[in-house]
């Protein structure tokens, strides 16, 4: 696989996330992933510098974008596809081998629209695997990371699970969980005045206690706010704002 698009390095600080266990104990073995959220970011962006190209008229670049973009794809197809699962899956370089650790960036792939509606369909039938009380959890596994099981996070899940899910019809998934993080959020607020960074999706409210990461749960979170506002529109029926591939 080409260095060019499976920099482990980057794969978890550029895909926005902090402290968690999804590339090893603490990130420890990150540069030896291709990640699922990196290179669903990148698409997008691959994406986006296509359009952009497009509306100024230069031709040759958009087209170099798109290229860049297909190739992506079909390397995530190869390589982060898992069949036997039904998810996406980080792919673990060195080993030769796909994680087997389930993680919440498997449906970062729906929100960039890169995911056919096969595996659109299959990724739809997984949500149980991170579906908890409070909504969607970051995975199955319980590390006491910031961003790893019971905890959810809202600008960076919930916002593309839904509208992912949203954009490739499954609107009741979508709509449903929706409404679970927000309750969730609502919980909170009735508690204690106060709207945060993160929240615990096991019990559907903001106690969190974490032993590796930021151990303080913000007051005020931006992207809590923002997340829940979009949220609400996808609850009123506004169209998501994603992609989807034939």
């Amino acid at each position: 696989m080409s260095a060019d698009y499976y920099r482990g390095d980057r794969a978890m600080r550029e895909s926005g996330f902090d402290t968690n266990f999804h590339f090893g104990p603490f990130g420890g073995a990150t540069h030896h992933y291709a990640g699922v959220g990196l290179n669903s970011l990148l698409y997008r962006y691959e994406r986006d510098l296509q359009d952009f190209a497009l509306q100024l008229g230069k031709l040759a670049e958009a087209k170099q974008w798109a290229d860049a973009a297909a190739t992506r794809k079909a390397a995530m197809d190869k390589y982060l596809w898992s069949p036997a699962r039904g998810m996406f899956m980080d792919y673990d370089f060195v080993a030769g081998k796909a994680s087997t650790q389930p993680y919440a960036t498997t449906y970062w792939p729906l929100w960039a629209g890169l995911a056919s509606r096969a595996q659109a369909a299959a990724l739809a039938k997984h949500l149980a695997v991170f579906e908890r009380k409070g909504g969607l959890s970051m995975g199955e596994r319980s590390s006491g990371a910031q961003w790893d099981e019971p905890f959810g996070v809202g600008a960076h899940e919930l916002a593309r699970r839904c509208s992912g899910l949203d954009a490739y019809g499954f609107h009741d998934d979508a709509r449903h969980l929706a409404r679970k993080f927000m309750a969730t959020v609502d919980t909170g607020f009735a508690h204690d005045g106060t709207i945060r960074e993160k929240y615990n999706m096991v019990l559907g409210n903001a106690e969190v206690k974490i032993t590796a990461g930021y151990t303080t749960n913000v007051i005020g979170f931006g992207w809590t706010n923002a997340v829940y506002l979009k949220l609400h529109q996808l609850l009123q029926g506004a169209p998501a704002a994603v992609r989807a591939t034939p």
